[in-house]
């Protein structure tokens, strides 16, 4: 039986020329293996204007990361740590998945959502971990029971662009797995539903409130 491929969508909210934040997030992005789909917005990405619901004339940009969000089965953030939560970057750019409210699974209903902070000390980074795991309870995602806050010498990156540190490569994986495990069952899942709908569409409905 042939299985359904899973989307990961890896979203970056730094702009930093040396960012380690896009560091990590790129790294992560290749531990996913071929059997994935992998999309990568690194900060230049996602330099949207800022969110306006409803607002006409947005951007192409932003129909591009949309629907990369709407295809994805699972989603990993990393985060820089500004001030101890997240960039306002981000922060911007996870406003925009308003914008999927009617969509079949709206917002980011069902999907893996994985957390990675990155900061100089440990209180901002532990502060901005936090942060995402509720922006991703308040989208409908499901943060994966391992979130990693990276800082002070855990954030250090080798020659070959993996993190420095044993324990944070460890912790990554974990965190990467779980998103992976969770994002084949949304991509079955999404297999199942979609040539029944196609098929049978559903009834309108009768009655009931209005």
């Amino acid at each position: 039986m042939n299985l359904p491929v899973p989307e990961i969508v890896f979203l970056s909210g730094s702009l930093g020329e040396e960012s380690k934040t896009n560091r990590v997030a790129s790294w992560c992005a290749l531990q996913c293996g071929s059997r994935v789909n992998t999309t990568l917005f690194t900060g230049s990405d996602l330099e949207f204007p800022f969110y306006r619901p409803q607002a006409s004339g947005a951007p192409q940009a932003t129909h591009r990361y949309l629907s990369a969000l709407e295809r994805a089965d699972g989603v990993v953030i990393v985060s820089p740590t500004y001030h101890g939560t997240t960039s306002g970057l981000l922060k911007n750019a996870l406003d925009y998945i308003n914008e999927l409210a009617q969509a079949p699974q709206p917002y980011l209903d069902g999907r893996a959502f994985g957390c990675v902070s990155v900061g100089l000390g440990e209180q901002g980074a532990a502060s901005t971990l936090y942060t995402l795991r509720t922006i991703g309870h308040a989208l409908r995602g499901w943060p994966t029971p391992m979130g990693v806050a990276l800082s002070n010498s855990r954030t250090s990156m080798d020659e070959q662009g993996a993190p420095a540190d044993e324990q944070a490569r460890v912790q990554l994986k974990v965190m990467l797995q779980q998103v992976l495990s969770l994002a084949r069952l949304n991509a079955r899942r999404r297999a199942a539903v979609a040539p029944r709908s196609a098929g049978h569409p559903e009834p309108a409905p009768t009655g009931g409130a209005r």
